[in-house]
């Protein structure tokens, strides 16, 4: 199987199970209908928070941020107008007057500093948008009759991801639920997945567009 067929079967899976988010993922993959005249959103248009990895001094005057955005943990940067309301590993408002416009970065471009603090940052957003990230563990399927998605998640094995099934039953409400009956580190292998994607482009299927940025 190929890695498009790979994908396109995971994709289906996902829309099938996620019910009305289906519609935006259909669309957001496969070109589904769009108005002629309809006008692109701002970039960013539905973040709301960034969590701030690096501050840096820019010649010859101003500052820089580098952040991850919430909810759609994309890596941006801006330039910051009063550097002196922000420190590192703190969230602000994405609508701060202090900032400016919002570029997005690439993975390999970010600091030292902003690099130790990307993992931290991708948990804590896994932790308190729990609504957006327990979808995953509550709604994944198999992909093929030998490969589950669960196993997408590092160390995560066949018989494993099949035993987590059996223990799913309706859903779980929260990660320390999924933690004490799978004993595993949810949040973690969660933001394990996410960090592996940005830092390889190619990496399919990727849970952050079809999960996280399905509904941006």
């Amino acid at each position: 199987m190929s890695s498009e067929d790979f994908f396109c079967l995971f994709l289906l899976t996902i829309s099938f199970k996620w019910g009305n988010r289906s519609g935006s993922v259909r669309n957001m993959q496969f070109g589904g209908p769009t108005e002629p005249d309809e006008e692109p959103d701002p970039p960013f248009l539905s973040e709301t928070h960034i969590r701030i990895l690096d501050l840096q001094d820019r010649r010859p005057i101003g500052h820089e941020l580098t952040g991850l955005t919430r909810p759609g943990l994309f890596l941006v940067r801006a330039r910051v107008t009063q550097a002196d309301d922000f420190e590192n590993g703190s969230t602000i408002e994405k609508e701060s007057a202090s900032i400016g416009a919002l570029s997005e970065l690439r993975l390999k471009d970010l600091s030292e500093n902003a690099n130790s603090e990307l993992f931290d940052a991708i948990s804590e957003a896994v932790s308190e948008d729990s609504h957006i990230h327990l979808q995953f563990y509550n709604s994944a399927g198999p992909m093929t009759r030998k490969f589950h998605s669960f196993q997408l998640l590092p160390g995560i094995g066949n018989s494993k991801a099949i035993q987590m099934v059996g223990l799913r039953g309706s859903g779980w409400h929260e990660f320390s639920a999924i933690d004490e009956a799978c004993t595993i580190d949810s949040v973690r292998l969660l933001a394990e997945r996410y960090l592996k994607e940005m830092e390889d482009e190619a990496q399919t299927p990727r849970l952050l567009d079809i999960l996280v940025r399905a509904d941006l």
